[in-house]
C-alpha cells in the first residue's frame, strides 16, 4: 500500500512539473474552417426600420464562408493568430417585411476576401493531457473544453454585384448613387479595414487535433458593402455616364440606381415632383458583417521534451 501511494505521488509530481511547461511543445497550430456569414447593412432585415447589429439580422440572407490560418501560443492564456477568409455576403430588401424596404427593392451580392491578425485571450484555459494516466484520479487537467475572446485588426477586398436581365454587374463602376459626379461623394474603394471581435470555444480531440466554434462581428470603415449609403441620383445622368439610355450597360446602371417597385400604396425612391432628393441609405453608420465558423485545428508537436529529470 505504501509503495502504491509513493508511486502515485511521484507520478503526480512528475505530471505537475512537466505540465507547467508542456504548452511550449504545442505552440504552432494551423486550422481550417467553414461556416455562415451575413452582412448587416441598410438592406433586408426584419419587419421594422433598420436597427443596429444583430437586431436587424435576417437568417435568410446568410451565405457561406471559408477560413483558415495559423495560430501561435504566446503563453498559456494568450495566442496570436493570422487568418485568411473568403465569404459571399448578401443583402436583399425582398427579405424584409417592411414595405418601404420592399419597395426600395435593392438586392446585392458581395464576394469578400479578408486578411486579419487577431489575439485570443482564454478565460477557460486550454489544457494539454498528461502523458501519465492514473486510474481513479480526475481533475481539471482532463478537461477537453476551453474558451476565449478574440479581437484584432484586418483588411478586406469586396465587390458589390447585382443582377439585371440575367447578367451580373459589378456595381461600383456604375456609380449608382452618382459617386464622382459634381457635388456627390467620391467613388468608394473596394478595399477597407475591419475590426473583428468575438468569442470562441475549443474542444480537444487528442494532443494534435481539436475543434473550434467561433462567432465574430466585423466592424468596418465603409458603408458600401451593399453599394447603398446616401441618396438617389438622376438615373438618366447615371445611364449617360455608362453608355447612354438604350445601351445594355446604361440601362443596367439606371436600373440599379433605383430598382423600386410598388408595394401596396408604398412606392419609394428617386426625386419627387418637387425635385427634392430622397434617402437611399444611411451614411451615418458603417456596415458590419459577421462570421460563425466551425474549424478543425492541428497542433505541431515540438521535438523538445519537457519531461522532468531526476
Amino acid at each position: 500500500m505504501r509503495k502504491l501511494i509513493l508511486t502515485t505521488s511521484i507520478l503526480l509530481l512528475m505530471a505537475s512539473v512537466s505540465n507547467a511547461q508542456r504548452w511550449k511543445r504545442y505552440r504552432h497550430e494551423v486550422w481550417f474552417g467553414v461556416g455562415a456569414t451575413s452582412m448587416l447593412t441598410e438592406l433586408g432585415g426584419g419587419a421594422e426600420e433598420a436597427q443596429d447589429l444583430f437586431l436587424d439580422f435576417n437568417g435568410k440572407a446568410s451565405r457561406y464562408a471559408f477560413a483558415g490560418g495559423y495560430r501561435y501560443k504566446l503563453n498559456e492564456v494568450i495566442s496570436a493568430r493570422a487568418n485568411l477568409a473568403y465569404a459571399q455576403l448578401r443583402g436583399s430588401d425582398a427579405l424584409s417585411k417592411d414595405p418601404y424596404r420592399q419597395s426600395r427593392n435593392i438586392i446585392v451580392s458581395t464576394p469578400l476576401i479578408e486578411l486579419t491578425a487577431v489575439g485570443e485571450l482564454y478565460f477557460i484555459r486550454e489544457k494539454i493531457n498528461n502523458r501519465y494516466k492514473v486510474r481513479g484520479i480526475k481533475g481539471a487537467l482532463g478537461s477537453a473544453l476551453s474558451a476565449y475572446v478574440v479581437g484584432g485588426i484586418g483588411a478586406f477586398y469586396y465587390n458589390p454585384r447585382g443582377e439585371y436581365n440575367g447578367k451580373m454587374y459589378s456595381l461600383r463602376p456604375l456609380r449608382t448613387e452618382g459617386q464622382g459626379f459634381p457635388g456627390r461623394p467620391d467613388i468608394y474603394s473596394r478595399f477597407s479595414v475591419c475590426v473583428p471581435m468575438g468569442i470562441g470555444a475549443k474542444f480537444s480531440l487528442n494532443k494534435n487535433l481539436s475543434l473550434t466554434f467561433e462567432y465574430d462581428f466585423r466592424f468596418t470603415l465603409t458603408d458600401y458593402l451593399d453599394d447603398t449609403s446616401t441618396t438617389y441620383y438622376d438615373p438618366t445622368a447615371i445611364a449617360d455616364a455608362n453608355g447612354g439610355v438604350g445601351s445594355e450597360k446604361g440601362d443596367a446602371a439606371a436600373y440599379f440606381s433605383n430598382p423600386r417597385i410598388r408595394v401596396g400604396d408604398v412606392y419609394v425612391g428617386g426625386p419627387d415632383p418637387a425635385g427634392s432628393v430622397q434617402q437611399r441609405g444611411d451614411k451615418t453608420t458603417n456596415d458590419t458583417y459577421m462570421f460563425a465558423v466551425i474549424g478543425l485545428n492541428y497542433k505541431f508537436v515540438s521535438k523538445k521534451s519537457n519531461r522532468p529529470k531526476f
